[in-house]
């Protein structure tokens, strides 16, 4: 039986402008992501990494060819869907955490929920399991600043992942994080895709490699190789 696939490229491209200048950031990519697995990007800086897991979110528009994500084509939906499908199924981590300094790590968390209609204290609720599924409970009513760096990106997949959606998306996780918390933070994203959350990161780092089912290199915006890493669904 095959496995339903959460992400399908088909030649798809991305270029932006630069003065007036079209600068190609991705060239034609075709790739299949299979629900339930990790999925690893790597390549120099500048080889489309993160211009591909934008499109998947729906930040950036496709110039050209078919991207469909959790069943729904993408390349032809409007920004009022993009945006609900962002909101109730797509989570996205970033390298710089992007929380608000002003709000508390559970006000960051339950954002998401309040954005799709949720009521508070509902969202509420679901925002301190999600924080508890990174174990930041007790960390509710911190702020960004009060807490460390590995705390703070805690928090960012927390918000990435309350609501049970179905896809997470993550730019380089560990890149700002010293080796002890980027371990930390990769268990915690490979416990994700064992509950059946399909995860997408972008990386620099070859230790992260070990937790992926699949890794997809890109080079000057093109997919180079895609290797299957057997052993990776099999950690305990």
């Amino acid at each position: 039986m095959a496995t339903e696939a959460a992400v399908t490229a088909r030649d798809v491209s991305k270029s932006f402008l630069m003065g007036r200048q079209k600068v190609p950031a991705l060239k034609g990519v075709s790739l299949g992501v299979a629900a339930g697995t990790m999925t690893a990007l790597i390549g120099p800086s500048g080889s489309g990494k993160s211009t591909l897991l934008h499109l998947i979110a729906g930040l950036e528009s496709v110039d050209s060819g078919e991207l469909s994500v959790l069943g729904r084509p993408v390349h032809t939906s409007g920004q009022a869907e993009l945006a609900a499908l962002r909101l109730r199924e797509i989570g996205f981590v970033y390298q710089d955490f992007s929380l608000i300094s002003d709000l508390t790590l559970i006000e960051n968390v339950r954002l998401p929920l309040e954005g799709a209609g949720i009521a508070r204290k509902q969202a509420h609720a679901a925002a301190g399991e999600a924080m508890a599924r990174v174990g930041l409970s007790g960390l509710e009513d911190r702020f960004p600043a009060e807490v460390s760096g590995g705390q703070q990106q805690r928090a960012s997949i927390a918000r990435a992942i309350v609501g049970e959606r179905k896809l997470v998306l993550a730019d380089e996780p560990t890149g700002s994080l010293d080796s002890k918390t980027g371990i930390e933070i990769m268990e915690i994203l490979a416990g994700l895709r064992d509950e059946g959350v399909t995860v997408v990161l972008s990386t620099h780092n070859p230790a992260n490699l070990a937790y992926a089912d699949e890794t997809a290199e890109l080079s000057d915006g093109s997919l180079v190789s895609l290797t299957e890493r057997s052993s990776a669904g099999e950690r305990s």
